[in-house]
């Protein structure tokens, strides 16, 4: 039994189950399905990779030593932190910079693609991954943060400086609108009984 063959909804808000598309406690708009959300998903997704681009191929920082450096790219710097045998560092920003953000374009895309599958096992493994997708996107800032850290820790004048560069806003434009994206998706579209409701 699901809510939608009654007409009921939890509200997103405050979790109160409401029978008319505003909730009774705390007034936040309710909608049975954000139907227009896989169309919102894949603009965003777009834009994502539109903006994933630039984002690799622009400088992410520049580390100055006596006012002399050259700036990087990601794949730069990670070049760059396993050379200086950071290797932990290296390793965030790589899985932060590179794996989370392709990862997470490509199995949002996988999921709103298969989202009327009616293979039961399917449904079950879009719902894990949606939910990996979820939980990984939360640390989808981490080397944006890593940067900022770096940035502050390590300007000492005319000794040391961290100067970041124009990639730092097209990466966090990609992470913003991956999370946007996540947002758009209704999981409860996979579990819908499409002949019903179409």
């Amino acid at each position: 039994m699901r809510g939608i063959d009654h007409q009921k909804a939890l509200c997103p808000k405050c979790q109160k189950v409401n029978s008319i598309l505003t909730c009774t406690r705390c007034g936040a708009k309710i909608e049975l399905r954000n139907y227009d959300g896989i169309s919102r998903c894949k603009a965003y997704l777009i834009a994502a990779i539109a903006l994933y681009i630039p984002a690799n191929l622009l400088p992410m920082m520049t580390v100055l030593t006596f006012n002399r450096g050259t700036p990087r790219t990601i794949l730069g710097g990670v070049i760059n932190l396993i050379n200086l045998k950071m290797y932990p560092i290296a390793m965030i920003v790589f899985a932060a910079s590179i794996i989370v953000p392709i990862f997470k374009i490509i199995s949002l895309w996988y999921i709103i693609d298969n989202i009327n599958t009616l293979d039961e096992r399917k449904k079950k493994k879009l719902t894990k991954l949606y939910r990996v997708v979820h939980i990984v996107g939360k640390w989808s800032m981490l080397d944006i943060f890593v940067i900022a850290l770096l940035v502050i820790l390590v300007n000492v004048e005319f000794i040391s400086q961290i100067k970041a560069e124009p990639a730092v806003l097209y990466f966090t434009a990609v992470v913003i609108l991956t999370i946007l994206a996540s947002n758009e998706v209704d999981t409860r579209l996979i579990w819908d009984d499409k002949e019903r409701y179409e």
